[in-house]
Order: structure tokens, then sequence, then C-alpha cells
């Protein structure tokens, strides 16, 4: 009975062995599948981040001292887009769904600043919109991390880099991909630790690599590819890891939200393609004419710009001596013995074409002079000139607009972790408007809502209460728009003259503005008002004249004999007062 109990044993492992590898094999015809379709867009994401970097001139100079200049049109353009999106921080509201959410969904809110604070999202932000600009899209994973918080765990966001991300055939997006792909660099030995098995290092990475120029650390030959693969089960999200030919996880309901941890955000999306277009891939074509016409102005100018010197046999001229001259020296027979004539100027129609060029890639990019701080000309009003800058930062907003969607998606996913996995209580840090910190404690447990319902007992033949506990849904709200430079100098400036023409007060005005310390400085004022309007009545009060009596202790010797001689008269007090403090 035993050897048949370890036969079965054998032959159940041995099973298992096999479907492992058939999941292996599985994976890696995938991984390969999703690389075939992506190979035409990592060919032009090399080329666009060459352009950007300033490596644009290919072939070799056609002379000794030929110069290949490049005036880097395409790294101004995208770095002028850079900061109109991510001058402020976006903010991600939650909003609530239902009467009397309102609180959790004011918690949900902090938890996601406070999310987006200890993840250093602002730079990340940054990074990852550099690469949308430029390459047509940027993705986040948005995840939970067991290593965080000293093996507590945590919410975690990273940049993906667009050369280890893949995805299957035919998806549109993110969520109805079949399969999606995050294949990283890793060592054997964080494999070991982390995944408790040994398995060969190999150059795999070397081969998706699109962005790396070199690799920083003294050792490669303990790195392995490690791919996650994910994919969806009877709306169910099951991950399997893999490293070479090893299985290293499989975990068939990994998220209860159902949704891949993964954020694509495009920049201009492109119709029934998954990946978009981003800005340089209109702007290449004119900056290879600029850098051409460049290179034919400065030829022009070093060759057929320079002076001619003409030679006789017989004048005696030394050409050792002429050679640091900008001329060339040809001998001739005569021609006076030597003439010199000037070099030709160049055609007026390059440097025309020049310009034209230019205006042509601003124009591509939607990225002009106004757009860039500098004034047009003939414009001096500073309205007019921020209604200007207003009207050409369209493209912009577009691009602020597909930000918005994509951490919407963001806030979505970090709610749906928080329901998930904050099961202990923590505290979380907050900042206020004054940077003053405050901490508050949640588990997730506090976002229920009990609710009551009738139900009929068949056997007590009644109907009785029951009580169940419910996960209440929750809104998702992006303001990106606000944050661009010029909409706000220009809701700042439209602000102000509404303020002139006493539509809107100065809290309105200083809200607009997000003056710092705003309800201090109201507060002061306030104050200060109450103070000069009680000075002011004290001034307007009427002025009794003084006590007769008061009055005469102080009066001189004079006043007080004409009122005792206007008291012999027969006068009264208020009579003598009149008189005396009447004016002459």
């Amino acid at each position: 009975m035993e050897l048949e109990k370890d036969d079965k044993q054998k032959e159940s492992s041995e099973k298992q062995k096999q479907n492992e590898q058939k999941l292996v094999q599985l994976i890696q015809n995938r991984f390969i599948e999703s690389r075939t379709i992506k190979a035409a867009e990592e060919k032009s994401w090399q080329r666009q981040e060459d352009f950007y970097r300033g490596k644009q001139w290919k072939s070799k100079p056609a002379y000794e001292g030929q110069v290949q200049p490049v005036t880097n049109i395409c790294f101004s353009i995208v770095e002028s887009i850079i900061p109109q999106l991510t001058d402020n921080r976006p903010q991600i509201v939650t909003l609530p769904t239902e009467p009397g959410d309102e609180q959790k969904a004011e918690i949900l809110s902090k938890i996601i600043e406070y999310v987006w604070d200890v993840r250093d999202m602002d730079y990340k932000l940054i990074l990852n919109e550099r690469t949308r600009i430029k390459h047509g899209m940027g993705i986040y994973k948005v995840f939970w991390n067991p290593e965080l918080l000293k093996g507590l765990g945590d919410i975690d966001i990273i940049n993906v880099p667009l050369d280890q991300f893949f995805i299957s055939p035919r998806a549109k997006s993110v969520q109805d991909s079949d399969y999606v792909i995050y294949a990283s660099q890793k060592t054997t030995e964080y494999i070991k630790k982390r995944y408790g098995k040994d398995v060969q290092s190999d150059k795999k990475y070397e081969e998706i690599a699109v962005f790396d120029d070199t690799d920083d650390s003294p050792r490669r030959d303990n790195k392995v590819l490690l791919i996650e693969y994910w994919t969806k089960e009877n709306g169910k999200i099951r991950l399997v890891t893999i490293a070479g030919d090893t299985l290293l996880r499989d975990e068939k309901e990994f998220y209860k939200h159902g949704r891949y941890p993964f954020v694509a955000i495009p920049a201009f999306p492109v119709e029934k393609k998954f990946w978009a277009m981003g800005v340089l891939a209109q702007i290449i074509s004119p900056q290879m004419i600029v850098n051409i016409l460049d290179q034919q102005i400065l030829d022009n100018a070093r060759l057929g710009g320079n002076g001619t010197i003409f030679t006789g046999v017989g004048s005696g001229l030394n050409k050792r001596q002429y050679t640091n001259m900008p001329y060339k020296i040809v001998e001739v027979n005569d021609v006076n013995q030597i003439k010199q004539e000037s070099g030709q100027s160049i055609p007026n129609f390059i440097p025309n074409h020049l310009a034209t060029k230019k205006r042509d890639a601003e124009s591509v990019s939607g990225i002009h002079d106004v757009t860039q701080g500098k004034a047009p000309s003939g414009v001096t009003a500073a309205s007019a000139i921020l209604a200007l800058q207003e009207s050409a930062n369209q493209r912009v907003r577009l691009l602020g607009r597909t930000l918005e969607a994509g951490l919407k998606e963001i806030g979505e996913l970090i709610i749906e972790l928080v329901r998930e996995f904050y099961q202990e209580e923590r505290y979380i840090r907050i900042l206020g408007d004054n940077y003053e910190a405050q901490f508050i404690s949640f588990k997730s447990d506090q976002l229920k809502t009990k609710r009551e319902y009738d139900s009929f007992n068949e056997e007590k033949g009644q109907i009785e209460k029951q009580e169940i506990e419910i996960d209440p849904d929750f809104d998702v709200r992006v303001e990106v728009g606000s944050s661009m430079q010029y909409s706000k100098a220009f809701l700042y400036e439209q602000a102000k003259e509404l303020f002139q023409m006493q539509v809107i007060d100065e809290q309105a005005l200083l809200e607009t503005v997000k003056f710092p310390k705003a309800e201090e400085v109201l507060q002061r004022k306030q104050e200060m008002m109450m103070q000069q309007q009680q000075q002011q009545a004290m001034q307007q009060q009427p002025q009794r004249p003084p006590d007769f009596n008061t009055f005469m202790q102080g009066a001189p010797p004079e006043v007080q004999q004409a009122a005792q001689e206007m008291m012999q008269q027969g006068m009264n007090e208020d009579q003598i007062m009149q008189t005396l403090l009447a004016p002459q």
C-alpha cells in the first residue's frame, strides 16, 4: 500500500512539473508574441530618444572639419510642456455616492494624499510626463507592496518603463487585454531571497532594453529577467511570475478588485491602437530640415563665404604666409599678378526657409512664443497677452484631460487596495495648509456601512429584520487643468478684474489665487476695520460743553470776573457759558 501511495505521489509530482513547464512555455510564447508586435514602436522610441538628447546626426561629416549643428527644438518643446502639466499638485478628491458617506469620502481623499506624499509622486509624475510627451504613453503600477513599513505592507506606485511593459495583440486598453506582462531585471540573489528558488542568470533584459545606455552595476553576470504575467480568469486576476524556465509564483486570485494594477496614460490616442503618439513623432521631420539648413549656412559661410586671392606666376607671393587668412589662393597666369575678390553671400531663401521650418515645428507641437512667455509684437496689455496665452494653450489642455483620466484610475485603484489590505489599524499623517502634521486613525472596516432589510422567515412565518455590511461606492474626481501656469495666471487676472468690479469679495479673491494663510489675513483686516469704525464713531459723537464749576476753576481771572458780572445781572450758568464760549 505504501508503494502504491509513493507511486501516486511521484506521478502527481511529475504531472505538476509538466503543468508548470507548460505554463512557463505559454508565458514565454506570449512574451515573444507581444514583443513582436511592439518592435516597431520600440524602434520609434529609440529614434525619438536620440533626437531628444541631441543625437540627431547619423551620417559622418562630408569633409574634415564639417560642423553638424543641432538646434534642439525637440528638447525645448518637451521641456516647455512639462511645467504646464506639473506646476502644481493635481487634486484627487473622493466623492460619496450616497448620503451619510461624506466623512468616509473625506478620509479616503486624505489617504490618497498620504500615498501621493510618501511615494514621492510629485517627482514620479514629472518623469512619467516627460516619457508620455516624448513617446506617447506613461505607465504606472499601483500595487500592494508587502515589504514596506517594516513588513506591515503599504500601497506602492512606481513608473513602468515602456520597454518593460507588454500587452496582448489587438488590445486597445490595459483592462481589455487578454494578458499583461511586466518584465524587469533582478539579481539572482533577489530571486533567492524573495521567492526562495535558485535561478540561472541570463542576458534577456539586454534584448528588450531600449532606453538603457549602460549598466552601472559592477556585476553583469548575476542578472536575470523577471517576468510578471497578469491575466484575467472568470473575472479574477491571476499572477504568474517566472524567471528563465523557473516558475516562481502562481496565484489565481491575486486582487479582489479584479483589475490589472497598471494605468496607461496616453498623450495623443491613435484609433484602434494601444500605443499612442507623442509630440516628438511629428517634430523629428522639421527638426532634421532645420539641422540640414543650419549646416548649409555654416558650410556656405566657411567655404563660399571666404574670399579668393588670384596670384600671377611672377607675383612673388609666398602662399605660406597667408595660410591663416580666410581666403582661397588660386595661381593664374596674370590677372594683374595679384587680385582679391570677396566671398559670395548666402541666398536669402535659405535663412527664410530655416525660419519657416522653426515656425512649423511650433505649429505642429502647439508650443508658440506666447506660450513660452514671449510677448507677441504689438500687444502690450497684460490681460490681452494672458488671453492669447490661454487660447494658445489648447493643445496642452488636451494633454491635461488625458492626465486627469489616468490619475482618476490611479485613485480608484488606491481605494480598492485600501479596502482589501488596510485591515489593521494604522495612523495616516496628513499635512495641513500650513504644513502642520495631523494624524488620523483608520482601518478598512470603517468604510463599511450596515444596512437593514426585511427578510421572510419561513419557519416562523413572519418578516424579520436582517442586518448586512456593505462597502459603499465612491467617485473619484481629478483636477489638473487649473495647475497649468497660464490657466492660473489667466484665472488670477480674471479674479482681480471681478474684484475691482465688486462682483466678488476679498475672500473669494484670496481663495482663487490660493494666497498663503488667507484666513489669518482676512481676520486681521476685519479687526483693523472694526477698530477704524470705532474710532470714527467716537469722532462723530457731539462733544458736551464742560461743567460750569469746572470751567470756572480753570478760567483766567478776567474771564472769572466777567462771569461774576453776568451773574449779578441775573444771567444763569448756561447763559454765561454760551456767552463766554461764543465765537467773538
